[in-house]
């Protein structure tokens, strides 16, 4: 499927994607999104990301830094001013297009890992490998089964939000493995029984005949019709 310059899309229509983080935050602080369509753009792009992982990373190489504090240390005091004097370009209209922050405007909340989780019937819902239980004091009608959004904040914290409140949520212990239980175990099979011998030296072709038998046995022979 073509998307056009416009951002249409040619041909059918097919469900939109949700928006990455970036895309959400964005949304969150009322700023447009404006794509670049065009390869000049782009190639601007792409020599920044150049600059930033090729010069950077060697400047901080020959520096010796090691360590989060040196990188940032590095950062503010050498390769920043070096960008603004080298490669910055002045803009054409000096005024400052910023706009402030306003007051529902959360910062940690928006700068933040956000996903939607399902609360369980007992009221705990997962993140990753950990399980978050929702304290007793926030339970509210239409929690059980809903979706709440919850936030990985950069100070590490976590918090979730059930429409407009927010909850407080703190991380259970793993839960015990449920080991299967054991297959109950198998009676010995018996024994065969031994096999009766009580014909073991019977011979039929030795045997006397079946009317000899039978006189001896006091029995009258039947004659032959």
């Amino acid at each position: 499927m073509k998307t056009k310059r416009d951002g249409s899309r040619k041909g059918k229509d097919r469900e939109e994607l949700p928006p990455t983080q970036i895309g959400r935050a964005l949304q969150e602080l009322a700023i447009p999104w404006i794509p670049a369509h065009s390869p000049q753009a782009k190639g601007r792009v792409e020599r920044g990301f150049l600059t930033a992982q090729d010069r950077l990373v060697k400047g901080m190489r020959v520096a010796g830094v090691t360590t989060l504090e040196q990188a940032n240390h590095y950062l503010e005091t050498e390769f920043l001013p070096w960008v603004n004097s080298t490669l910055a370009v002045a803009a054409a209209n000096p005024e400052d297009a910023h706009r402030p922050l306003e007051k529902q405007h959360d910062l940690a909340a928006i700068l933040s890992h956000v996903e939607k989780r399902r609360v369980n019937n007992d009221y705990t819902f997962p993140l990753g490998a950990k399980i978050y239980r929702i304290a007793r004091k926030d339970v509210c009608a239409g929690l059980r089964g809903a979706y709440i959004r919850v936030e990985q904040r950069r100070d590490g914290t976590v918090a979730a939000r059930f429409r407009d409140r927010y909850l407080s949520v703190e991380k259970c212990d793993q839960r015990a493995k449920v080991t299967p239980a054991k297959p109950a175990q198998r009676k010995p099979q018996s024994k065969p029984m031994k096999k009766s011998e009580w014909n073991k030296d019977f011979d039929l072709k030795k045997g006397p005949k079946v009317w000899l038998a039978a006189q001896s046995s006091g029995a009258k022979r039947e004659e032959a019709l």
